[in-house]
C-alpha cells in the first residue's frame, strides 16, 4: 500500500495532472529516440547494424482484409524504411488469395514474407485431444467458462492460441533463423512514425523485452496462475538454491512481507513468525506490535498488574488483549501465496518486441510445461500476456525491459498514444527506395483507408488545423508524426495503477521495500509502552 502511496505523492500530486503527462526516462530505461531521425542518416551509420529480426502473425485466410490494414499500416509508418521479413503462421494453409493481397501489399521482396503452417500434433492441439474422453472434458472445462461469462472462455481455438503463444511459437522452424521478433496482429493500428530500428536498439541497450500497454488481467481467467508460478519457483529454488527471481517480479506482485524473520528457528513457537502471520501491511505494524506488547507485559505482570489500584484498567486491557490474541486467526487473501500475491497487471502481448532466447531458455520453457501439465490452458483461460509476463518477471531485472512509448498503438479498444516531440516530431522522411510510391502516393500519411484527391485535400485541411494541440511537451513527449484518434482515452491514465508502480519503480529515485527487524521495533514499543507505565504508578 506503501508503495502505491509514493506512487501518487511522487507523481501525480495535482489530480489534473495524468501518467500520461509525466516525464518517463531513467538509468533503467528511456525512451531511444526522441520524435524524428532522419532515416538516410540513421541508415547510413556505420555503427548501425541490422538486425536477425521478423514481424510474426498467427492468422487466418478469413482475416485477410485486417491482416492488410496492419500491413498498410506497419509499412507506411515503419517497414517502407527498414524492410523486416515477415512470417504468417496459421493452423490451416493459406489460400492462394491470402497470399498474394499480403505480397501485393508489403514492399519487401517475396523472399522475405514466409507462409507457416503449424505441426497441428505438436504445436496446436491439446494433449490427448484426439482421445475422445480427454476432448470431452476440455469441452466441459470450456462450456463451463463459456456459461460463466469469461470473455472467449468457450473458444476452444482462443485456448489453443494463448497456449501456442505461451510455449511454441519461439521454436517453430520458420523463427529458427531469428534472434528477435515484433509480434503483430490483424486490424492493429500504429499512430506515430518509428523512425529508427528498435531491433537494433534494443540489441543496443542490452534489452531482452519491450511492451507499449501494461494493463490489469481478469482474475477469473487465470486463479490458479501464480499459485502454480509461485509453486513452481520454489520448486526452482530447492533443486538450484541460487536461483532467484529478477528485481522486474516485483513490479507485478503485491510484498506482504512486512517483518524480517528467521523461519530456521521452530515456526510454531517463535513470537516473531506469529506476528509475521498477522502484519501484512505498513499500516497494521503499529496496532499489532502494540496490542503484542500490551499482551506480553500482562503475561509477564499478571500479580503486579491485579494488585495495583493505579494500573487496574491496564491489567483489564491486557487480559482482553490475551484472550483476543487466543482467539485471533490470520486474514485469508485470496490469491496471497508465500507471502506475495499477485497484483494482475501484465504486459500485453499482442504488442511484444523481444528476444527469442528469452523463452527458448530452459527456466522459461520448463515454467511453460509445468502450467501445461496442470491443464491452466484449458481448466482455466491462462492467456499469453500473463504467462509471458510473470515467466518474463521470474527471468528478467527491471532493467532488462523497454517500455516503448513512442510507438503509438491501439488494438481493439485500448490505445496509446502520443504527441509529438516539439523539436524534431515533425520531420517527413521521404517514402524508402524499395516502397511502392505509386501505389501509396495518395495516402501516404494516411494509413487507415485509401483516399481519394478530394477527401486527401479535407484531410490535409484538418491536419492543419489540428496541428496545435499534436505538439508536445520536452522531455514528456516523443512522438514522430503523430496521429493519435480524437477523444481517445490512453490506456497510461486508465490504466493508473499499472502504469503508476511502472513509472515508479523506473525511477532513478526508487528504494526497494526493506522488511523491519521485530526485535527493533517490538524494543521501541516496549519503551514507549513501559513509560506509559511508569506515569500511571507515579500518577
Amino acid at each position: 500500500m506503501l508503495s502505491m502511496i509514493f506512487s501518487y505523492r511522487t507523481f501525480f500530486q495535482s489530480k489534473l495532472l495524468k501518467i500520461s503527462e509525466t516525464q518517463y526516462s531513467s538509468k533503467k530505461d528511456t525512451p531511444f529516440k526522441q520524435g524524428c531521425n532522419n532515416i538516410n542518416e540513421y541508415l547510413s551509420n556505420p555503427e548501425y547494424k541490422k538486425q536477425k529480426a521478423a514481424f510474426v502473425m498467427l492468422t487466418r485466410n478469413q482475416e485477410i482484409e485486417d491482416v492488410i490494414k496492419t500491413l498498410e499500416n506497419i509499412e507506411i509508418r515503419f517497414n517502407q524504411w527498414f524492410q523486416y521479413p515477415y512470417v504468417f503462421l496459421n493452423d490451416e494453409p493459406f489460400d492462394e488469395l491470402f497470399q498474394s493481397e499480403v505480397l501485393k501489399t508489403v514492399s519487401v521482396d517475396i523472399s522475405k514474407v514466409k507462409f507457416g503452417v503449424l505441426d497441428v500434433e505438436s504445436e496446436w492441439n491439446f494433449k490427448d485431444e484426439d482421445v475422445l474422453e480427454k476432448n470431452q472434458e476440455i469441452n466441459v472445462y470450456l462450456k463451463d467458462q463459456e456459461d460463466r461469462g469469461l470473455l472467449y472462455g468457450g473458444l476452444k481455438s482462443y485456448h489453443k492460441m494463448c497456449r501456442f503463444y505461451s510455449g511454441f511459437f519461439q521454436d517453430n522452424e520458420l523463427l529458427k533463423e531469428y534472434d528477435y521478433y515484433w509480434r503483430i496482429e490483424p486490424d492493429v493500428k500504429f499512430y506515430c512514425d518509428l523512425t529508427y530500428d528498435p531491433f537494433f536498439e534494443m540489441k543496443k541497450a542490452n534489452k531482452k523485452y519491450g511492451f507499449t500497454i501494461l494493463i490489469s488481467e481478469l482474475y477469473w481467467t487465470i486463479p490458479s496462475l501464480f499459485r502454480y508460478t509461485k509453486t513452481f519457483i520454489n520448486n526452482k529454488i530447492k533443486k538450484d538454491p541460487k536461483f532467484k527471481v529478477g528485481t522486474l517480479w516485483n513490479l507485478f506482485i503485491k510484498d506482504f512481507k512486512v517483518l524480517k524473520v528467521n523461519y530456521n528457528r521452530n515456526p510454531h513457537q517463535n513470537d516473531h513468525n506469529v506476528l509475521d502471520k498477522f502484519i501484512n501491511n505498513e499500516h497494521e505494524l503499529d496496532g499489532e506490535l502494540s496490542r503484542y506488547v500490551e499482551m506480553k507485559h500482562f503475561l509477564n505482570n499478571k500479580e503486579k498488574l491485579s494488585s495495583d489500584k493505579s494500573l487496574k484498567e491496564e491489567y483489564k486491557k491486557g487480559l482482553l488483549e490475551t484472550l483476543k490474541f487466543a482467539k485471533k486467526v490470520p486474514k485469508i487473501y485470496d490469491d496471497k501465496f508465500f507471502n506475495e500475491e499477485f497484483n494482475l497487471c501484465h504486459f500485453w502481448s499482442n504488442f511484444e518486441i523481444a528476444s527469442l532466447d528469452l523463452f527458448r531458455s530452459e527456466t522459461y520453457k520448463e515454467y511453460f510445461e509445468f502450467l501445461d501439465l496442470k491443464s491452466g490452458f484449458t481448466k482455466e483461460r491462462f492467456g499469453d500476456a500473463p504467462v509471458h509476463t510473470l515467466g518474463l518477471a521470474m527471468l528478467l531485472n527491471l532493467e532488462d525491459v523497454h517500455y516503448f512509448r513512442d510507438i503509438a498503438y491501439s488494438h481493439s479498444s485500448l490505445t496509446h498514444c502520443v504527441k509529438n516531440d516539439p523539436v524534431t516530431g515533425n520531420l517527413k522522411n521521404d517514402p524508402g527506395q524499395w516502397f511502392l510510391e505509386n501505389r501509396w502516393q495518395n495516402y501516404k500519411y494516411y494509413p487507415y483507408s485509401k483516399v481519394n484527391v478530394i477527401k486527401q485535400q479535407a484531410i490535409s485541411g484538418f491536419r492543419r488545423v489540428m496541428a496545435a494541440t499534436k505538439e508536445g511537451e520536452n522531455n514528456v513527449d516523443v512522438g514522430c508524426n503523430c496521429d493519435c484518434p480524437i477523444g481517445f482515452s490512453e490506456i497510461e491514465d486508465s490504466s493508473r495503477r499499472c502504469s503508476s508502480k511502472l513509472f515508479e519503480m523506473m525511477s532513478d529515485n526508487y528504494k526497494p521495500k526493506q522488511q523491519v527487524l521485530p526485535e527493533q521495533v517490538i524494543q521501541q514499543v516496549q519503551g514507549d509502552y513501559l513509560e506509559h507505565i511508569g506515569s500511571l504508578i507515579s500518577g
